[in-house]
């Protein structure tokens, strides 16, 4: 790389904070004097927003409350009711309002997300086996990755992220969505071997079926030709709800017993009769779950960093023509600090959705269509900046919790099984390893147009590359299926000195130009490629729901 161009890139990380300061906090520091400035403005433009405000928090909110509510479910099924819905939606209502206040990028949207969700699962399982109570393990490993967020904000080791590329993105992504088909499926098949002497299990199958039919159909509306532009927008932007609506509809017409969804008649703890606040150190067993939250806090911190600062990336994409800057080390430090703070009240974790948290910049912009070649794109001109529209977006899930006993009309298969699977299908259309996997059946003279030549990236090259990806996904998953599930992040974060290293790995096979071709860093360009390449079309809608 030539002297210009590394002036340029550590240019570029300066604007964005992502570079070691060499002081205590320096990052976080840098942070705050960046984003300072634009407070006010933060809110001015938000009330200046006025309809697109409104629309975009309303959107995002529909958006964030149904997979909740679906995490919540599925956790309280599988782990005894010890924390449910009501956890979930405080989580993120009393986070995602303070973040809004105090963050330094207060357009990332926080949640419990599903790669939580499988964490806190095992984490479930683990410490019931031995004989720990679980909301004591999970507050202490909150108080644990929380201290160690708090470490890595400020010495300004968020900066390491630069070295996650897409290799990593795009497998993470993929095994999200493998994750959440499983759990779809899984869910489905206790109703048939478990729940069937209670519930029709032929009818729930039926009523998934069809919920999955009705959101797919409307989140793919925008791509039709029925009525107008706007109403084709909306229609696909609120696909989600719409289909549970329509889903729960259907099930009132059935006559036979339907699986509820387990949540509390009142605002309380999903287990009935217990305080708020947890008792941390059980008096047979405190030892035990220090010991507990402190290994287990080890792999979850390297989710959080991976998971938090790529949504921050993707964010603050070049595309989105964001103004006022990031703030990577500030928001880290305050999720530490949710972190440990929420699961004291038996609260799960919480950190950036992906990819609720793009689609919230792309709901606030201005947009205008771009035709090049014969083909049309969406450019984003300018976007609405302000905390007004994420301050809208958990106030509102946060005033659903007095009324959350009336929740209980929605059946499971409705709101897990088939927003499970809906969330885990519609998340690979627009993944570039899915993609990629998809030319290995497919005719080559049929493929798509590319950004590389046959010259430069071999067809063979290519599908090694995907294979590899592929087979790491594999391992994923076997991982997070395992004794040692906990320890699936760390085999993601081991995907990075992979993909560093795969032209020697591969014995020479695939270069070091290719596979950074590939990984979107072609060699002499400072400055990633697009997010979504044309070997992957239009990319993903906004009504597609993922992590």
């Amino acid at each position: 790389m030539g002297e210009i161009e590394s002036q340029k890139l550590a240019e570029t990380a300066q604007d964005d904070g992502l570079y070691w300061s060499g002081r205590f906090a320096g990052g976080i520091r840098a942070d705050i004097a960046r984003r300072l400035p634009w407070y006010k403005s933060d809110w001015v433009d938000g009330a200046k927003g006025g309809l697109k405000t409104l629309t975009a928090s309303l959107y995002m909110f529909f958006a964030c409350l149904a997979p909740g509510i679906a995490f919540g479910a599925f956790f309280d099924q599988h782990s005894g009711g010890q924390s449910g819905v009501v956890e979930y939606l405080v989580t993120q209502s009393v986070s995602g309002i303070i973040f809004a206040i105090i963050s330094g990028q207060p357009l990332v949207i926080l949640r419990p997300t599903g790669p939580i969700t499988v964490f806190i699962s095992q984490l479930y399982s683990i410490s019931t086996s031995l004989g720990v109570p679980f909301l004591a393990a999970q507050a202490w490993t909150g108080i644990f990755v929380g201290s160690y967020m708090i470490i890595i904000a400020v010495t300004d080791t968020c900066a390491a992220i630069r070295q996650c590329s897409r290799f990593t993105q795009d497998m993470f992504g993929f095994f999200v969505s493998t994750i959440f088909i499983f759990m779809g499926t899984s869910n489905i098949v206790d109703k048939f071997v478990l729940k069937s002497d209670t519930y029709s299990s032929m009818h729930q199958l039926l009523l998934t079926i069809t919920t999955l039919y009705f959101a797919i159909q409307l989140a793919g509306f925008g791509k039709t030709r029925y009525f107008n532009s706007k109403i084709r927008e909306v229609t696909s932007d609120f696909a989600v709800p719409l289909a549970v609506i329509a889903g729960t509809l259907v099930a009132n017409f059935f006559t036979v017993p339907l699986e509820p969804l387990p949540v509390p008649r009142d605002f309380e703890p999903t287990m009935s009769g217990r305080p708020w606040i947890v008792d941390i150190c059980p008096a047979d067993s405190c030892g035990m779950a220090v010991g507990i939250g402190a290994c287990a806090a080890i792999p979850l911190v390297l989710l959080f960093f991976i998971d938090q600062n790529v949504t921050m990336l993707l964010t603050q994409h070049p595309d989105h023509k964001l103004k006022k800057g990031g703030a990577f080390h500030w928001n880290f430090f305050i999720l530490g600090c949710f972190n440990i703070i929420f699961p004291l009240f038996g609260c799960p974790y919480v950190t950036g959705s992906l990819p609720h948290s793009p689609q919230f910049v792309k709901a606030l912009a201005t947009s205008q269509i771009v035709r090049e070649g014969g083909h049309e794109r969406s450019e984003v001109v300018s976007v609405s900046e302000n905390r007004l529209a994420p301050l809208l977006v958990n106030v509102f899930v946060l005033v659903t919790l007095p009324t959350i006993g009336s929740l209980s009309i929605i059946p499971t298969s409705v709101i897990c099984d088939a927003l499970f699977l809906f969330m885990g299908l519609s998340g690979l259309p627009g993944n570039e390893l899915f993609e990629r996997l998809k030319l290995l059946f497919t005719e080559e003279s049929l493929y798509p147009p590319m950004k590389w030549s046959v010259d430069e990236v071999p067809r063979s090259r290519m599908h090694v590359f995907t294979i590899i990806q592929f087979c790491f996904v594999g391992l994923l998953f076997g991982v997070s299926r395992s004794p040692i599930a906990l320890a699936f992040p760390v085999f993601l974060v081991l995907s990075i000195p992979t993909r560093m290293l795969l032209h020697k790995l591969t014995g020479g096979y695939l270069t070091l130009a290719q596979v950074q071709i590939l990984d979107h860093a072609r060699p002499g360009n400072a400055k990633e490629e697009e997010i979504v390449p044309e070997i992957l079309g239009a990319g993903q809608d906004r009504g597609k729901l993922e992590i």
